[in-house]
């Protein structure tokens, strides 16, 4: 069974991570959906079902590794190429050699209407690309509040700065690239560079370099390299946890925000969900605007909270060697949970009753394989009028209210509060 399914209705290309007969989602690494995509293609192109054209729109979850495959192989079949963001209700643009369909036009993802938005003026780029050692950085700048289609414009423009400058010369041999990017981004890159080196690695934090584009005998798409690289550091990984509907996903989406707006934050500060409801970093931003829209993806995406699922997300945990990593898990002292969190190493107990903290004090202190530091004791209370901070025997303790979905909450005292105490986690 595919990892990954593709298929196209008339223009449109939709593509998602697959799910078992029973409905859940199909875990695996990101090297093997690198894998599938490229197979699919090549077997849709051959065929002939893919002919080309003068629009193609792509819609569903993309990773940013399939992000670069499917860039490279369909771009030079379609005159444009839009792929949906859920947040900006539209299909961007993001390859183009047509005047019909300009970098960065929008699509109405329900109308068909089109939109081209001027880019924003601005002293300081949204994305930035440059050197480091022999790895190109790709990523998005921290603390930009920008939508995506700027970002792919200052990706562009940043890109071909590079280029015009001579520092991005192409050959016969690797690229490899890091850094956060956007899928966004990532396709217009990719369409920019494929054909410029041998093969491209992409980086990704849970399994490594992967070849993600390749013209070379010595690549092979999906391929992992063995790259060494050494830590320099204890990597820290932070735990929200907590009884259920306190709304710990809101409380990690805030501080997530707060964390790579700070200049004391680690550069590669990583954040991921534990929990397979389908409350993704796209469900809180597309929620903003479209709760709609919202609600219907996150039942598409929702799935089951099962043995293998809890297997996977511990692996992609431990695997992860950044040196700052938040996540969180579900509100159940499970066996599942035990299993997710076992690698963290610090946590936050998000709760609404003092018998929840003492059920997950307990948890955290005698249920893991390893004890982990509770570093705050948070009680979210949804009709409170504002946040209420105190420190308690070095642990951050007091109130967060109101963690509405969809609500931006980076600035409330006690998250603001909390994402300091995470990030001086990494300087002590």
């Amino acid at each position: 069974m595919s990892s990954y399914n593709i298929r196209l209705e008339k223009d449109t290309l939709k593509v998602d991570f697959a799910k078992t007969p029973s409905g859940e989602a199909i875990k695996v690494d990101g090297d093997q959906i690198v894998k599938d995509v490229a197979k699919q293609l090549d077997q849709m192109i051959s065929g002939g079902e893919i002919k080309g054209g003068k629009l193609l729109k792509i819609y569903g979850r993309i990773s940013v590794l399939a992000s670069y495959t499917l860039a490279h192989q369909l771009g030079h079949l379609y005159g444009a190429i839009a792929v949906s963001d859920t947040r900006l209700n539209a299909y961007v643009v993001v390859n183009s050699t047509t005047p019909d369909y300009p970098l960065g036009t929008r699509i109405n993802l329900e109308t068909g209407e089109t939109l081209q938005v001027p880019p924003l003026p601005s002293m300081e780029p949204s994305f930035l690309t440059y050197w480091e050692d022999d790895i190109l950085i790709a990523k998005i700048k921290n603390g930009k509040e920008v939508d995506g289609v700027q970002i792919l414009k200052d990706a562009r423009i940043q890109l071909e700065n590079l280029i015009n400058s001579g520092e991005l010369s192409g050959g016969k041999k690797l690229l490899k690239i890091n850094g956060r990017s956007t899928v966004l981004a990532s396709f217009f890159i990719a369409n920019k560079l494929a054909h410029q080196y041998s093969a491209i690695a992409v980086f990704d934090p849970k399994i490594g370099y992967t070849v993600t584009i390749s013209h070379s005998k010595d690549y092979q798409i999906g391929q992992i390299l063995n790259i060494d690289n050494p830590l320099k550091y204890k990597p820290i990984k932070v735990v929200l946890c907590g009884a259920q509907n306190t709304g710990k996903t809101v409380l990690r989406d805030g501080l997530k925000e707060v964390i790579l707006k700070s200049k004391l934050a680690p550069t590669d500060f990583y954040s991921i969900s534990g929990c397979p409801d389908g409350d993704g970093a796209f469900y809180s931003e597309t929620a903003k605007k479209y709760s709609d829209l919202a609600k219907e993806l996150k039942v598409e995406y929702k799935a089951k909270f099962t043995p293998e699922f809890a297997t996977a997300k511990a692996r992609d945990i431990q695997r992860i060697k950044n040196s700052l990593l938040l996540f969180d898990v579900g509100g159940k002292t499970s066996p599942e949970n035990k299993l997710i969190m076992s690698e963290a190493t610090h946590a936050v107990i998000l709760a609404k009753t003092e018998a929840d903290v003492i059920e997950w004090q307990n948890f955290c202190r005698n249920q893991l394989k390893k004890t982990i530091q509770i570093i705050a004791i948070i009680y979210s209370d949804y009709n409170a009028k504002e946040d209420k901070v105190e420190k308690k025997d070095s642990i951050l303790t007091g109130i967060v209210h109101h963690l509405e979905r969809g609500e931006n909450v980076s600035h409330r005292p006690m998250i603001q509060a909390l994402a300091s105490e995470i990030i001086q986690l990494v300087n002590l």
